[in-house]
C-alpha cells in the first residue's frame, strides 16, 4: 500500500522543526490524511495474528495425518494464501 511505501523510505531528517501556525497545521493535516490507512493495516495485522494464534492452539491438539489434520493444514493454506495476496 502506499502508507507502508512511505514509511519504508520515512527519515526524521525529512522534518524540520516547526516554525509557524501554517507549517503545524500541515504536518497535523498530512497525519491525519495517512492515520484513518494506518488504523485499517493495524486492524487487518491484528486479525491476521488472531487467527495464527487460533491455528496454532489448535495444531497442538490433532494428529499428523489424521483427516482432521489435513482439512486444517488446508483451511490454513488458503488463509495464508488469501492473507499474502491482501497484503
Amino acid at each position: 500500500s502506499r502508507l507502508i511505501e512511505k514509511w519504508s523510505n520515512f527519515s526524521v531528517r525529512n522534518y524540520v522543526a516547526l516554525v509557524s501556525l501554517e507549517q503545524r497545521q500541515r504536518y497535523k493535516d498530512d497525519f491525519s490524511a495517512e492515520y484513518e490507512e494506518y488504523r485499517s493495516l493495524r486492524t487487518q495485522i491484528d486479525k491476521i495474528q488472531k487467527n495464527f494464534r487460533q491455528f496454532n492452539e489448535q495444531w497442538t491438539s490433532l494428529t499428523p495425518g489424521s483427516k482432521s489434520y489435513q482439512v486444517r493444514k488446508n483451511k490454513t493454506m488458503k488463509t495464508v494464501l488469501h492473507h499474502s495476496s491482501v497484503l
